[in-house]
Order: C-alpha cells, then structure tokens, then sequence
C-alpha cells in the first residue's frame, strides 16, 4: 500500500520518470560505457567516439587505435518510443487512479 498510484504527486511521477530514463539508458548503453570509459579515461589510449543520425538512423561508434570497439545504432522512431512511451502510460495510469476533486485520500495520518 506504501507504493500505491493513487497516493502519489507530481514529484512522485517525476521521480519514476527520471529513475525510468537512467535506467534504460544505462541498459541500452550497457556495453558501450566501458568501452567509452576505457578510451576517454586510459591516457595511453588513442580513440574516438562519433555519433550521427542517418536516414532516421541514429549510430554511435566508438574506436581506439584505428579499429571498431563498439558499434550500435537505432531507429530514431524506436528512441523516441523508449523515452517517451512508458512515461506517458505511466501519467496516464496515474491520471485514470488519482482520486478526483474533493475526493479523501485514506492516508495513515489523521485529518483534522
């Protein structure tokens, strides 16, 4: 019950969406952080990192002494789907349960 949508703010819905975005791009970025760490951090390492979007194709490249590390790429529709889509449903959701105007919320605390 501690966690219940109908009891939560507006900062509660902005926490669950920041706490979301890091996370999905700390898992879609997973592979590819270690290999930017490695290059940007070792000092005898000689790399570069490059990204560009092509055709609605967003790529990243990430490369050290003249070869390929690591290489991803995305549709720019499917980025936009991960940021945006389960945080709209999540306001949406927590629109449909959030008690109406003048409507009490049961809390544990007493009302005065």
């Amino acid at each position: 019950m501690a966690f219940s949508l109908r009891r939560w703010r507006p900062r509660h819905l902005l926490l669950a969406w920041v706490t979301y975005w890091v996370l999905a791009l700390l898992f879609a970025l997973r592979s590819a952080i270690a290999s930017i760490w490695r290059v940007t951090t070792d000092p005898d390492a000689h790399g570069s990192i490059s990204a560009g979007i092509t055709d609605g194709i967003l790529t990243l490249t990430v490369s050290e002494e003249a070869r390929v590390v690591w290489e991803g790429s995305a549709s720019v529709m499917s980025i936009v789907l991960w940021v945006a889509g389960p945080p709209l449903l999540l306001f949406l959701l927590w629109l449909a349960v959030r008690p109406r105007a003048g409507e009490r919320v049961l809390s544990g605390t007493p009302q005065r």
